[in-house]
């Protein structure tokens, strides 16, 4: 006999950029089941601010602790969130023996999986915690999951390419449905035009390490152009392993300049909406950008041989240079170059995200959640 409402857990123990991308279906989902969120003690409040602007009352958020001699371990180091294999090891009975799902926008299942067994429940599933881009979301574990939420057609049809697609469901960008609902800051009114650096933390492959300095210093030195440097939010983090004390004050209190290494605007697409350039590398927050068709500029700092690589296909977008030298000419012909990559933006948007007029993404990735849980 079908069960008529269901126990699902949404993993949360990652950075705040990835809330919006599962919130607003856990949501949808606590309308007819009982949904909990999982996180640590010291997650952002982020999480309970964001269920009052959805309104909700329904889902339990339940802060749980690692191990304490790990905690302890991660106050000394410094560590803002625990290290994830030893908070599931702590927490895996509870996980394993309540639920009936279990919702991951990261790849730190493996010891629940391995505990899991060849057990059916509870199904294990994955969101992704941004509209794919670098190779990171081609990770050959994503095949552990008994069923993949995707955002659009493009990434079903590459991790098919790859041998990676499972039972899956194309559901559309359920970021959006949050996004709408929450009130976006004006950041300049001098009627300039904007643009927004957003260098990714890998250095293998970001601009910051290289010019992003370099470019501060070059907005600092015109007045044509607002510029928001707003960064991955791991940039200044242990993953990016960058120092904000290299960042010189002038640049802080240059009133054509606004910096922000990592607050809530970050995530909220507070900056892609003001802004009417991108200039950055291979962060994967240009696919946002572009969902309303803009210029962007790409840096190709590190010589990638990007043309063919799939990692990259977000550079088809815009323009892109190799050293800043170039920026001053990429700006200027911004705006006039724009038609020729315009429709390029429209394809990649429709690809990246599904459209739908009958149903929300929260309210179709929720639905296809409850089927799988009803077979």
């Amino acid at each position: 006999m079908l069960k008529e409402k269901h126990k699902i857990a949404f993993i949360f123990i990652e950075e705040i950029h990835h809330l919006y991308h599962f919130i607003s279906v856990a949501d949808e989902l606590s309308k007819k089941n009982q949904v909990h969120i999982l996180t640590f003690p010291t997650q952002d409040v982020i999480l309970e601010k964001t269920l009052a602007i959805l309104n909700n009352s329904n889902i339990i958020v339940e802060r749980k602790s690692t191990h304490f001699f790990r905690a302890i371990t991660d106050k000394l180091k410094n560590r803002k969130h625990p290290r994830a294999g030893f908070w599931m090891k702590k927490n895996a009975r509870y996980i394993l023996n309540n639920f009936d799902a279990v919702v991951f926008s990261d790849y730190n299942h493996q010891k629940l999986l391995k505990i899991r067994g060849d057990k059916k429940y509870p199904k294990f599933i994955k969101f992704p915690h941004g509209i794919a881009g670098r190779k990171y979301a081609f990770k050959k574990e994503i095949t552990d999951f008994d069923q993949q939420i995707l955002f659009g057609e493009f990434y079903a049809q590459a991790l098919q390419n790859q041998n990676l697609l499972k039972k899956h469901a194309i559901v559309g960008y359920p970021k959006l449905d949050v996004i709408k609902k929450l009130n976006t800051k004006i950041i300049f009114d001098n009627h300039k035009k904007t643009v927004i650096y957003n260098p990714h933390f890998s250095q293998p492959t970001s601009s910051w390490h290289k010019f992003g300095i370099d470019i501060l210093e070059f907005f600092s030195q015109q007045s044509e152009f607002n510029l928001i440097f707003a960064p991955h939010i791991n940039l200044f983090h242990k993953r990016g392993a960058s120092d904000k004390e290299e960042i010189p004050e002038k640049y802080y209190n240059n009133p054509n300049i606004h910096i922000d290494l990592g607050s809530h605007h970050s995530v909220d697409m507070t900056y892609v909406k003001n802004a009417d350039i991108y200039l950055g590398d291979v962060s994967s927050q240009v696919y946002e950008f572009i969902i309303n068709p803009k210029p962007t500029i790409f840096i190709n700092a590190n010589q990638a041989d990007y043309k063919n690589d799939i990692g990259y296909r977000f550079w088809k977008c815009g323009k892109v240079i190799d050293k800043i030298d170039d920026l001053p000419n990429a700006l200027e012909q911004a705006f006039s170059t724009f038609g020729k990559f315009k429709e390029t933006q429209k394809k990649i948007n429709s690809e990246n995200i599904l459209a739908s007029n009958t149903q929300t993404a929260s309210e179709k990735a929720a639905e296809k959640i409850e089927e799988l849980l009803a077979q």
